[in-house]
């Protein structure tokens, strides 16, 4: 934690705790921040806007069971931000990857976004997601920013688990709360309309909202629709570098003396062949420094240009024909279309005597030089990859709540379906070849690619038969080719249902309470749920050849905007670039794509796991005197059928794994209610988090010749964790909090990629059973995140407030890169007004550095610490009229991600900052 961010939470708690003055005097009596409405009793407060829905976060999180925290809409379906994401990433714990500049997925008590999961109205939600973006499309992880926040009323994050809630997450679970039309006053209306502009993209676009809410006068039957509409704007530069390999791959094709030395041409090496370094004939000192040191291989410069554009309808029929029935039939429907169009012009690493030239220090090759290949010579230094994705996601979810409430007991039940798809369907891929010389290196965040000619040249960029020259097509190509050859180069292909993946779901749980009197038992629950679902992921094949002659100059191409570069840290005439746009590309498949060979099903990427989850439960809640909670088991049996395709020598094989595994998993919740304002918990509890199911049914290929192979591992344990958790909140006056949180994740059966020896297969292609070597993941560790959090919000003098938290976390793990996703600290600040009909919101939100992935050749790759500065001011200009601005990413942060260390980028983005205006009106 840096000094800066010291100072700033400390002065915020701080000024919390210094505000106990204020908070004597609300509980005397006084009417507290200017800006509220005293109504009623002396002592009865009706508090609108933010701080309202703090307030019934607090309240919420106050009576809880266990340890939660939450975040209210401030109004009907309005939360304080567009994105839930954004708004769950100002709670104590909880972390926001912004790839893209929103908010996607969440870790939670320094858990990946994998090991967490999300409910809506305490059912699970399928998820899939756009073709093309990096997220973890196989885990059970949801990405949020397709959740509108129309009839949100709560998002309450359980950081530890009772009994009666579902499995399935380490770090935490996420349960949206909808509203319901009884909740809602009878024809309530509520309408958002605005746009938004994003200063990068240089564009803006329309979002709005609307929701009805009807019921009749008895209040035994209601409907609520709401439907709203999203446009987002993204035209995304960036640096990339695809890997890092060593000097010594740049020298090894010159010869040596017995020395190790450089043997130069000529006599006393009057004519020089071999490179320079750092200006000077390297000795063997230098050679071997140079040898070790990293060069950023395949440097790339990228541009990525998308209008996100989505469609949502969520309704809800709610029926009370009796005081202790209700019948509730939801639905959610969400429809995402999200073209887009990228591409990347990149060198190639070289390994030979091409390198004429180069520097290095502090381990990294700042810079060096490579000649062209000379023309008539096939051959290339460098490419321009051009892909428009159209992608479509869908998802769907209906479900029917009952709730029955029978003299002393409480009846509820859960039953519905969710079905999710998204992928590239199709994909248009064309990519270009350059012979130039060129000079690349990397030195951190600055970055050079300088070319013989500048990159905005489509002359230079030539198509793969000008560049390389034609070959025949390979056996199999041939065959899909109905037998006939053809001599060219393949120049791209139209994918069809690239990376489609499908995920649905059928559920249903019944859930008992009773009341009782067992000393001090005070009620008992018990109840089961049953689960089918089904994940999968296909991939139809196409290539595209020519045999003509053509550059980029031949077609309708287009020169970048230079200023999309601005901070990005780049040199040289690499940008701006010459490409082309979603027409251009069509046009040119069409034009020059001779021969189109349908590869069809593509084995090598399919999966289907068919999952199906028992789970039963018994609780019990009990109560003596000022201590009170719960405790009980949940027993899960999980049965999964991998199917995958088992390759041998260029031959695919259908292939069938079952595995069940049983999980007894208990809980437990202790609450002590120290006085009126002050609370204790604690609580201990054994949770699992299911493996990818990529991981269960990846394809399997296997190596006859060298006993090797790679693939999934349908053996794959859950993730298993014993979760403690302590907390101690202090509610010093309405509306206001200190809260201290201290949280342990002891986790086993960590699942990561190694070779396994000694797997046996049978080679259905030769028929032998024997053992082999196979790279795949296993449960390969144990790991253990231990951390806290202080949090806190008060509302101050003359309509101020301010909300705070901090929180730690420290991984203890075998794996060596640490645990993806967590950040050591995390820290939040959102000072606010609201006085009258004005209110007014900054919030600060800074995550250190985190690791990411394991990227290509193993490289370990981290995301540097990211900030977010945000702000919105809002205007009532009647009662049911209100105007608001936001801006997001004020900074225009710099998403900066390395291999290892910082002064090893592999990616360089910015999103750009965004802003809107909207107006509300409501009744």
């Amino acid at each position: 934690m840096t000094i800066r961010q010291l100072i700033l939470f400390t002065t915020a708690l701080s000024g919390a705790i210094g505000f106990a003055d204020i908070a004597a005097a609300q509980e005397a009596g006084q009417s507290g921040a200017p800006g509220d409405t005293q109504i009623g009793t002396e002592d009865e407060i009706l508090v609108t806007g933010y701080r309202r829905s703090l307030a019934d976060a607090i309240e919420t999180k106050r009576r809880a069971d266990s340890i939660v925290d939450v975040i209210s809409a401030e109004d009907v379906g309005k939360l304080p931000d567009s994105n839930i994401a954004d708004s769950l990433a100002r709670l104590p714990g909880v972390t926001v990857d912004r790839q893209f500049g929103e908010g996607e997925q969440l870790s939670i008590a320094g858990v990946e976004p994998a090991l967490n999961r999300l409910t809506i109205d305490g059912h699970s939600v399928a998820s899939a997601d756009w073709g093309g973006n990096p997220s973890d499309r196989s885990s059970r992880s949801f990405n949020y920013s397709l959740l509108s926040p129309t009839i949100i009323s709560q998002a309450v994050v359980y950081k530890t688990p009772e009994a009666r809630l579902q499995e399935g997450a380490i770090g935490a679970t996420v349960d949206i709360v909808t509203r319901k039309p009884l909740d809602l006053k009878a024809n309530t209306v509520a309408v958002t309309a605005g746009g938004e502009y994003n200063d990068r993209a240089k564009r803006g676009s329309f979002r709005g909202s609307a929701l009805y809410s009807w019921h009749n006068a008895d209040e035994t039957i209601g409907f609520l629709g709401a439907v709203n509409y999203d446009k987002e704007q993204l035209s995304r530069a960036g640096v990339a570098t695809y890997w890092y390999r060593t000097g010594a791959a740049l020298l090894e094709a010159y010869p040596r003396d017995i020395n190790g030395n450089i043997v130069y041409d000529g006599p006393g090496g009057t004519v020089a062949t071999g490179p320079t370094i750092n200006g000077a004939r390297p000795n063997r000192a230098t050679i071997d420094a140079f040898s070790s040191a990293r060069y950023a291989s395949f440097l790339a410069r990228e541009f990525f240009k998308q209008e996100r554009e989505r469609i949502g309808f969520s309704g809800a029929i709610q029926a009370k024909p009796t005081d202790n029935l209700s019948v509730v039939a939801t639905g959610l429907f969400i429809r995402g279309n999200y073209d887009n169009v990228s591409n990347s012009m990149y060198t190639y690493g070289f390994e030979g005597s091409r390198m004429s030239a180069a520097t290095f220090d502090n381990g990294i090759v700042t810079s060096a030089t490579f000649t062209g290949i000379p023309d008539g010579t096939n051959g290339a230094t460098g490419q321009l990859d051009t892909n428009f994705r159209r992608t479509r996601i869908k998802n769907d979810s209906v479900a029917m709540l009952i709730d029955w409430r029978p003299d002393r007991w409480e009846i509820t039940g859960n039953f519905g379906g969710t079905r999710a798809s998204g992928g590239k369907n199709p994909e248009y891929l064309l990519d270009f070849r350059t012979k130039q010389g060129f000079t690349a290196g990397t030195d951190g965040r600055n970055t050079i690619v300088n070319w013989n000619s500048p990159a905005s040249d489509p002359t230079k960029w030539l198509s793969n038969f000008t560049a390389l020259g034609g070959e025949n097509l390979s056996a199999s190509d041939r065959e899909n080719n109905g037998g006939r050859n053809f001599f060219g180069r393949q120049i791209g292909g139209i994918p069809l249902q690239s990376g489609f993946t499908l995920d649905k779901e059928i559920f249903g749980e019944a859930n008992f309470k009773r009341e009782v009197d067992m000393g001090p038992i005070k009620s008992l629950l018990f109840g089961g749920r049953y689960v089918a679902h089904e994940n999968s992921n296909r991939t139809f094949s196409n290539a595209i050849f020519t045999n003509q002659n053509f550059t980029l100059g031949d077609l309708d191409f287009y020169i970048l905007d230079g200023d999309l570069y601005n901070g990005l840290g780049t040199s040289g005439n690499g940008t701006p670039y010459a490409t082309l746009d979603r027409d251009g590309i069509i046009a040119a498949l069409r034009k020059f794509g001779t021969t189109n060979v349908e590869r069809g099903f593509s084995a090598g990427d399919y999966w289907l796991v068919r999952e199906k989850i028992a789970s039963g439960y018994l609780q019990a809640n009990f109560q003596s005197g000022k201590l009170r909670g719960n405790v009980g088991g949940r027993f899960v049996n999980t049965r999964d059928e991998s199917n995958f395709f088992l390759q041998s020598n260029g031959r695919f094989a259908p292939t069938q794994i079952t595995k069940s595994d049983n999980r007894f998993l208990p809980a437990a919740n202790l609450i002590f209610d120290v006085s009126d304002s002050v609370v204790l918990r604690g609580a201990a509890a054994k949770v699992i988090a299911r493996p990818r199911y990529s991981d269960l049914a990846g394809s399997i290929s296997l190596d006859d010749a060298s006993r090797s192979g790679s693939g999934g591992n349908p053996d794959l344990k859950p993730y298993a964790a014993n979760n403690f958790g302590l907390s101690a909140e202090w509610y010093f006056a309405p509306g206001s909090f200190l809260s201290g949180e201290v949280f342990y994740r002891d986790i086993t059966n960590y699942i990561g990629n190694s070779v396994t020896d000694d797997v046996t297969f049978t080679n259905f292609v030769t028929g032998i059973t024997q053992t082999y070597s196979i790279s795949q993941p296993i449960n390969i560790a144990n790991a253990s995140v231990t951390g806290f959090s202080l949090s806190g919000n008060t509302a101050l003098k003359w309509g101020f407030g301010i909300q705070a938290n901090y929180t730690f976390a420290d991984a203890q793990t075998s794996i060596a890169t640490g645990l993806p996703f967590l950040s050591r600290n995390t820290v939040t600040v959102v000072p606010y007004y609201e006085n009258g009909p004005l209110q007014a919101r900054v919030s600060y939100n800074r995550r250190s550095k985190y690791f990411y992935r394991v990227g290509r050749l193993q490289s370990q790759d981290y995301t540097d610490a990211y900030r977010q500065l945000d702000a919105s001011i809002s205007y009532a200009l009647t009662d049911n009229i209100q105007v608001q601005a936001q801006a997001s990413n004020l900074l225009d942060e710099t998403y900066y991600q390395y291999s290892s260390t910082k002064s090893a980028p592999t990616s360089i983005y910015k999103n750009g900052r965004v802003f809107s205006l909207s107006a509300s009106f409501k009744m």
